[in-house]
């Protein structure tokens, strides 16, 4: 396999695996679970729970580690969020969550088995350097069936990706609210907090457009030196069938 085609093979699995954890993160059942968890604030409820691995941070170490967001919103989410639980409870219900949301909407994927087997020698290469979600959520312990498995995996993999993305964003200069408008728009960059009038980054295109390709370049090196050439084509063919699993299973 060339350099090139393997940038779009990992590119390919990246996009599934972003796709299909962002499912789960943003389905109404997740809020409910969070909800029926003692969150009042489901939002509260994710921000505690994907954050939870960092332990017992500010809401400014918090909001870093999450980049994306707008950090005065984030930061009160944060505060709201784990003072019910606290950080490792609401990290531990988080992962459960994701876990009986793997078991119910992928227990009939094709090759969920894999998908965690080739996922988990992924992680057990990549260096954690500047990517505390992933070096956080890398610690957990997975869940024994396969369903469960694949999905908890596929989260730390797109916690992976995050960080590479984070710190390329930043290393080229675009901001957080002028990579949302340069990729998803407005309504993205409202969801995750940021207030009107946005800076729509148009002069930091080619900025954004590297950045997005020295991430799929470091995540191909790295899927380079934990899978084969059929290993990676089997990855991101199975992470694409799930994808298509979950949503055809997932009730909209």
């Amino acid at each position: 396999m060339s350099a090139a085609d393997l940038i779009e093979t990992t590119a390919t699995a990246g996009a599934a695996i972003e796709q299909a954890v962002a499912v789960f993160m943003l389905h109404p059942q997740t809020y409910g679970e969070s909800v029926a968890a003692g969150y009042e604030n489901p939002l509260a409820g994710y921000v505690a729970g994907r954050g939870g691995v960092l332990g017992d941070a500010t809401g400014a170490t918090v909001s870093a580690a999450f980049a994306v967001f707008e950090p005065a919103g984030l930061s009160a989410m944060w505060e709201e969020g784990i003072a019910v639980r606290g950080a490792a409870g609401a990290a531990e219900v988080y992962w459960n969550q994701a876990a009986e949301f793997g078991r119910k909407y992928l227990a009939d994927a094709q090759g969920v088995d894999r998908i965690a087997a080739l996922g988990e020698k992924l992680i057990a290469v990549a260096p954690i350097a500047a990517s505390p979600l992933f070096a956080g959520w890398r610690a957990m312990p997975l869940a024994e069936d396969a369903p469960a498995r694949a999905l908890q995996v596929m989260f730390v993999l797109r916690e992976l990706r995050a960080g590479l993305h984070f710190n390329a964003l930043s290393l080229a200069g675009v901001s957080p609210i002028e990579a949302h408008m340069l990729n998803k728009g407005p309504k993205y960059a409202a969801m995750f907090g940021w207030p009107e009038p946005y800076a729509d980054g148009a002069d930091k295109k080619d900025r954004y457009e590297d950045a997005e390709r020295a991430t799929n370049r470091r995540m191909a090196e790295l899927v380079d030196e934990a899978l084969d050439a059929a290993e990676a084509q089997e990855l991101a063919r199975l992470t694409a069938a799930a994808l298509e699993t979950v949503k055809a299973n997932v009730p909209s």
